[in-house]
């Protein structure tokens, strides 16, 4: 039976990302087995939504399909009504991903290389090697506008420049997300990482909080010639 309501992974429950369960040949824990790791996330989520998602998913997209991110990013936002404050508890996606929905994980990434994979599991942030179900959430937060997603839909459509918007901090500012999506959606990989990286230059010595979209789109179009 799946998990009803959102919990927390304790840092002792790391312990229970083992290469049985990044296969498959342990498909889930059993909730007596993460229950000991567990604390309870300190108000009522329900799990309802979030696993419908998920199976929806599975339905739509095929196994280790990038697509599946672009499909999945805002309706895991939506299942999942976070504020920011909690979804910066990096025990929450743990447990989403090793308690509740490890299948997630597996489905959309192949375990080619265990350290990677069990980042995957574990790891915060918005890198491609972090937690599979953390990233999505927060890339569908960072690029919304309201309820309005289409710049979290479009970023993911490609997965070259999905990876080289957030692995950076620039990320963090909508504006200069959509300024890379506007500028860059078609440039090379060796073209994103050049632009990207003039960029972050020109922004060692200017505050990027205060810069438009404009100003954003300006700068980078001169450095992706």
């Amino acid at each position: 039976m799946r998990p009803a309501a959102l919990m927390k992974l304790r840092p002792e429950g790391q312990r229970l990302v083992t290469p049985e369960l990044a296969s498959g040949a342990v498909p889930e824990w059993a909730p007596e087995v993460w229950g000991e790791v567990s604390a309870p996330f300190g108000r009522e989520v329900s799990l309802e939504t979030f696993h419908a998602m998920v199976d929806l998913t599975f339905s739509q997209r095929g196994r280790f399909d990038p697509s599946i991110d672009a499909f999945a990013a805002a309706r895991l936002h939506r299942a999942l009504p976070l504020t920011r404050r909690e979804a910066a508890d990096v025990g929450v996606w743990r447990w989403l991903a090793v308690a509740a929905r490890p299948d997630f994980v597996r489905y959309r990434w192949e375990n080619t290389a265990w350290a990677q994979m069990q980042s995957r599991f574990l790891r915060g942030g918005t890198r491609p090697d972090s937690n599979a179900i953390g990233r999505l959430w927060w890339i569908a937060e960072l690029c919304r506008d309201g309820d309005d997603y289409r710049l979290a839909e479009r970023v993911l459509q490609r997965q070259t420049l999905a990876n080289a918007i957030f692995i950076r901090s620039l990320s963090y500012y909508r504006p200069a997300i959509s300024a890379c999506v506007s500028v860059l959606e078609g440039a090379t990989s060796e073209q994103l990482e050049r632009s990207l990286l003039e960029l972050n230059r020109w922004l060692s010595v200017t505050a990027l909080e205060g810069l438009s979209e404009a100003e954003l789109v300006a700068a980078l179009t001169q450095h992706a010639r």
